[in-house]
């Protein structure tokens, strides 16, 4: 099953620079957070990457293409441009295709815009900057007893904003700015399960956005499931955010590292 990664938006400015970086290059520890969050799927055998590129594309692109010859041991000849690895890494299986979708489109437009690298069947779907010990192999199961279009994950952080609101164990109604005192909702904390038929919801077109009219959509349709995650789940969306993780990693407390 492939994973599809969206790795779009405007960025984050860290450690008072003026310039954004894309959130998944924001290194925790010695590694970006996108890489950490590929790492999460591959811990499980998934190694088969679809990103989604937006603005800072470029420095995703170089990363991963220079990859081997920065994380390796290796020995250069000069005079012979001669490169010989002593080591080797263990993400050597990963497969990863980038994909230009846009630096101003909506996360479903750059879903849509990925369709052609699919292979038809089921895939996973997450996003760059969000970080969960979920069991990747339990929300596979879950997806494929319930048999929805959208397999979501839910989480409940302090701060809530996608939020599905839940009647009968199944989403009733979606709201994209949750309600902050609600204690009946799931807020959607990506790593996802998507049939194929997701394609019929979702436009080639930039103000295609897969967490408002889509969402809402599938759910009066009875097309979503929210695989419940109460475990460790956290976001980047400040310097604070990204303070903590690091401090987690330099504890080696990488919850999200640890296969359940």
């Amino acid at each position: 099953m492939k994973i599809v990664i969206l790795c779009g938006g405007k960025g984050i400015r860290l450690n008072n620079s003026l310039e954004f970086i894309p959130k998944g290059m924001a290194k925790i520890g010695p590694r970006p957070l996108l890489w950490h969050v590929m790492k999460i799927y591959s811990q499980y055998g998934f190694n088969e990457f679809v990103l989604a590129l937006g603005s800072g594309g470029k420095a995703i692109r170089d990363y991963f293409i220079h990859y081997d010859e920065n994380v390796n041991d290796l020995t250069l000849t000069l005079g012979e441009s001669k490169l010989e690895y002593a080591t080797q890494h263990q993400e050597e299986k990963w497969k990863i295709t980038f994909v230009e979708t846009g630096e101003e489109s909506g996360t479903g437009a750059r879903l849509f815009r990925c369709q052609k690298y699919l292979d038809g069947n089921d895939f996973m779907l997450a996003y760059s900057d969000c970080l969960a010990n979920i069991d990747i192999a339990e929300l596979i199961a879950f997806h494929k007893k319930h048999d929805t279009v959208a397999t979501v994950s839910g989480v409940m952080p302090p701060f809530r904003y996608g939020e599905f609101i839940m009647g009968k164990n199944e989403p009733i109604e979606y709201n994209d700015t949750a309600r902050l005192k609600s204690q009946e909702g799931w807020v959607n904390g990506g790593f996802m399960v998507l049939k194929p038929e997701i394609f019929k919801y979702l436009t080639p077109y930039n103000e295609c956005v897969l967490e408002k009219e889509v969402f809402k959509q599938l759910v009066k349709e009875k097309k979503v499931s929210i695989f419940g995650h109460e475990g460790f789940w956290q976001c980047l969306d400040n310097e604070r955010e990204y303070l903590s993780l690091n401090q987690l990693t330099a504890k080696n407390s990488e919850f999200w590292l640890h296969k359940k």
